[in-house]
């Protein structure tokens, strides 16, 4: 059977586009119904959980500890510092009392700074989704702190250290790091690969009218929903859950699935629902590198199944080197094994995993050590403004004409040439 549009007819399109707007408005009249609770007057009692913990020293020599909260109610995402001496680690419940008199909706919705006048641990006998425990099992497993830290936010979205990151960074794999459409597509295919002869046994023999892959599927979607939970909604992993949830509706309607059409639902439907999602940098990342992909098997789908899986890497990665590098500017030529990096994180992810099941997380971390030390001299390649708005410009017209695609790949490529 042929897979038909995602949308068949203008009156379908405009209708859902309605839908959509309608969503939005409905999201911002509550994140602005909590704006104001939360401006009511100019100081703001709440409890929180802390995101993340770091220390900085200021021009004067002065040492303060930076926190990103999570406010309980509303959600929002605010940042403040203390100048005391304070140990707190991720996930730590804390009551804080902030100064909110300058705060605008604008720094609402991207996640802002007030300063607190308060800010202390507190003790609850019933926290929230406590995953303290899950990050201390891992951290028992290493004597390194580096790769601890290393598999806590590729487990957890944890949030990294500058040191860590730029180690990342080097190898180009800041996108296998982030948990994202990588860690959705290896999780299924996994729980496919053990479950699905499970199911069969007992389908052979109680109930061989039922279809596997849809019961697989929501069994694989329940699994994906719990583990975005535990990582507290990553934008990324986000997006990749509910393309998965749509693709399979669709999909099982004989819609088309692998469309730029579901990509945009998608994207304009999480920026509905959320609207902060405007300012999460891995979010519109996440989506350029999806859409990207399909692209590539939008022009080149004909190709030998072995010779497409040799070169989409390849492709994508170059494709997103002028997105990358106009927010991020430092290069190294190890960037180049992205790629490869990219295939063996497709056995290296699953593998990990399951040696800390097994409590025996520390295997690796040689090799691991060796690998992330690796020296490489940094060179600078940035884009300015213009230069990512006329690119994105022409990548969306080679949606219709493929000799854009290659003048993307063109540029991408020959804009190596020209690193400093």
């Amino acid at each position: 059977m042929l897979s038909v549009p995602l949308f068949v007819s203008k009156k379908e399109f405009f209708l859902t586009l309605s839908v959509v707007l309608c969503v939005a408005c409905i999201s911002l009249a509550i994140e602005f119904y909590h704006f104001k609770e939360l401006t009511r007057e100019s100081l703001h009692v709440n409890t929180a959980t802390v995101l993340n913990h770091y220390t900085k020293t200021n021009e004067k020599g002065r040492t303060y500890d930076v926190f990103k909260l999570k406010l309980d109610g509303s959600g929002a995402e605010v940042y403040t510092v203390s100048w005391r001496v304070v140990t707190m680690s991720i996930k730590t419940r804390v009551k804080v009392k902030l100064k909110v008199d300058k705060v605008t909706f604008y720094d609402y919705l991207k996640g802002f700074f007030a300063p607190s006048l308060t800010l202390y641990e507190i003790y609850e006998d019933d926290p929230p989704l406590d995953v303290k425990p899950l990050y201390r099992f891992v951290e028992e497993q290493h004597e390194s702190e580096k790769i601890a830290e290393l598999y806590k936010t590729l487990l957890f979205a944890t949030p990294i250290s500058k040191e860590l990151r730029d180690e990342v960074q080097k190898w180009g794999i800041s996108h296998l790091i982030a948990i994202s459409g990588y860690n959705v597509g290896v999780i299924s295919f996994l729980l496919f690969f053990f479950l699905k002869p499970l199911y069969q046994f007992f389908q052979s023999r109680y109930f061989p009218y039922r279809n596997a892959t849809a019961d697989l599927t929501m069994v694989v979607l329940v699994v994906l929903f719990i583990y975005m939970v535990v990582i507290d909604f990553v934008p990324s992993f986000l997006r990749a859950f509910a393309m998965s949830v749509l693709g399979f509706f669709i999909y099982s309607r004989g819609i088309k699935v692998l469309s730029f059409e579901m990509l945009g639902l998608t994207t304009l439907g999480l920026l509905a629902l959320f609207p902060s999602l405007v300012f999460s940098l891995s979010f519109w990342f996440s989506v350029a590198g999806v859409f990207y992909l399909f692209l590539f098997l939008h022009h080149f789908a004909s190709l030998n199944r072995w010779v497409l899986l040799a070169i989409i890497d390849l492709g994508v990665f170059l494709l997103m080197v002028p997105i990358v590098h106009t927010f991020f500017p430092v290069f190294t030529f190890l960037q180049l094994t992205s790629p490869l990096s990219s295939l063996v994180f497709i056995v290296f992810y699953p593998l990990g995993v399951l040696l800390h099941v097994l409590n025996l997380g520390g295997i690796l971390d040689g090799y691991l050590l060796e690998f992330l030390h690796v020296k490489t001299q940094s060179y600078l390649l940035s884009f300015p403004w213009w230069v990512l708005g006329l690119y994105v410009g022409v990548s969306l017209v080679a949606i219709r004409f493929k000799f854009a695609l290659y003048a993307c790949l063109g540029f991408a490529f020959f804009a190596l040439f020209f690193i400093q």
